[in-house]
């Protein structure tokens, strides 16, 4: 999937949490209708009125902000029905014309935060975009400071003696995912109200509770999927949208293949630098694993020890490839399996267990909802015959949603999209979460549709920060600017070559 929290700005499946955590160590057709296209003034939200709010980023400051809390539907087609109170932090605009519309800026995951991703490293792109228009934070239903559901107590621990075997860890991982899901409802989450649609009609009730004619949308991988829902169901009220890393309405599952063109792009930055055949390096160590299960210990995990299987290394391996933080490590973990040594590969197979194990409301009821249509499932299972790592890379979706009765948003949620609204896509090459293949399927369908190719960048900071003219040129496109460029070159990663560098 593409959302798994691989950064400050989420990203989703559970699959894929634990990279995130490693780099830190080192619908159907009445859902698809726009639920307020014919709401009056009358019915509009109540005035949103903001607060002074001291924002402490992490490295740059304290930032003078200001914060507000909107109350939209816990479901738009019951606007009487229960409530849920949503948290908006705006960072005001210290330049431009005052013409250009406001920003909502829309987190990945789903389950990231719009607020937290501006305390972090990133915090310089906001600052640009802002001496352009307000910026909005959003922190999106179900995340952060908008009314999270409770904790899950449930979670499997994979047996560290054992290979994990894919048959069996999907099946225990579904009933740990059903138990969570009896607990929620036991505890009244209603999880039908976590879908991308009704996301999608909380930014128009933010929109029309502040007043706004129109408003742009900024999004970064799954906010990104977020935004083209919104697009699809609020077009009018959307000035201009960014998408950074695009998931399009029908790319929640990735298609596998994608990690084998990554792998073999990388090869050839790799071999550059010392790392000869790393294709061939991932092949071996899989067959190594595949007969012989080996034991090896983390040192990220104070010695911890763990049998690891070829599924096992699949799922570690797949996802690693994405994030530019841990390509950085593979050639030397695949290096130092060759030789014996398989304590790298160890602790990214402890945290990819660690992380599948566990499920927090939103992100699993959001991912369930924007499932895939027939065909793109079908093409999935077909790439994943012919791909290295076969279907580990979406593990343990899509098979882990059958079954768990939760809500699909359907194919009018999941079919093609067109829009005169202007549309920059921005692409990393070496994302292998959102590839840039995503934004050219949706371009035909937008008018003003254009693209940034970021060269060298992958699903990480360096899509942000790599290159100061991405922000100039997030910045000048919602100010109305042409793009100056269609590409720009980011530094291609450096490998780790001694564990001590590590």
């Amino acid at each position: 999937m593409s959302r798994n929290p691989l950064s400050v700005s989420g990203n989703r499946s559970p699959s894929l949490r634990w990279v995130g955590r490693l780099a830190g160590m080192c619908i159907a057709l009445a859902a698809a209708a726009p639920a307020s296209a014919s709401a009056s003034e009358a019915d509009a939200p109540a005035r949103l009125v903001f607060s002074p709010y001291a924002m402490k980023t992490q490295k740059h400051g304290t930032i003078a902000a200001e914060e507000a809390f909107l109350e939209v539907p816990r479901r738009h087609r019951e606007p009487d029905g229960p409530r849920i109170r949503l948290r908006v932090v705006r960072l005001p605009a210290t330049g431009g014309d005052g013409r250009t519309a406001p920003v909502v800026y829309l987190a990945g995951g789903p389950g990231g935060s719009g607020f937290g991703t501006a305390l972090g490293p990133r915090w310089p792109v906001f600052d640009r975009v802002r001496r352009e228009a307000d910026v909005l934070l959003l922190d999106q239903r179900g995340t952060d400071f908008s009314e999270m559901p409770p904790e899950c107590p449930h979670a499997h621990r994979f047996d560290d003696t054992r290979p994990l075997q894919r048959d069996a860890a999907l099946a225990a991982l579904r009933d740990t995912a059903a138990s969570c899901i009896a607990q929620w409802r036991e505890a009244g989450v209603d999880l039908d109200a976590y879908t991308t649609a009704e996301s999608a009609d909380d930014i128009e009730d933010l929109r029309r509770a502040m007043g706004l004619p129109r408003i742009s949308l900024w999004g970064m991988s799954y906010g990104t999927h977020l935004a083209l829902a919104t697009l699809r169901r609020h077009g009018p009220g959307l000035e201009r949208v960014v998408l950074m890393g695009t998931e399009g309405p029908d790319d929640t599952i990735k298609l596998p293949l994608t990690a084998d063109a990554l792998l073999a792009e990388l090869a050839v930055v790799a071999r550059e630098q010392g790392f000869d055949d790393l294709q061939g390096a991932v092949r071996r160590v899989l067959e190594a694993v595949r007969r012989q299960p080996v034991e090896a210990g983390s040192p990220m995990h104070g010695g911890r020890k763990v049998v690891i299987g070829e599924y096992d290394a699949k799922i570690a391996i797949a996802n690693a490839l994405g994030r530019r933080s841990t390509q950085r490590m593979l050639p030397l973990l695949l290096r130092e399996a060759e030789a014996g040594d398989y304590a790298l590969l160890a602790g990214f197979v402890l945290m990819m267990r660690e992380s599948l194990g566990t499920f927090r409301a939103m992100p699993l009821a959001m991912d369930i909802a924007s499932g895939q249509s027939p065909q793109h499932r079908a093409l999935a299972e077909a790439q994943a015959r012919d791909s290295l790592f076969g279907d580990a890379l979406n593990f343990p979706f899509p098979e882990l949603a059958d079954g768990l009765g939760l809500i699909d948003l359907g194919e009018s949620f999941r079919g093609p999209l067109r829009s005169d609204v202007p549309v920059l896509f921005i692409s990393g090459t070496l994302d292998g979460r959102t590839p840039p293949a995503n934004a050219r399927a949706l371009l035909p369908g937008f008018s003003q549709g254009r693209q940034l190719l970021v060269r060298g960048a992958s699903h990480d900071n360096e899509l942000w920060l790599g290159n100061a003219d991405i922000a100039a040129n997030i910045a000048g496109f919602l100010a109305g600017r042409p793009l100056a460029v269609e590409a720009l070159d980011v530094p291609l990663p450096t490998f780790v070559t001694r564990k001590a560098d590590l």
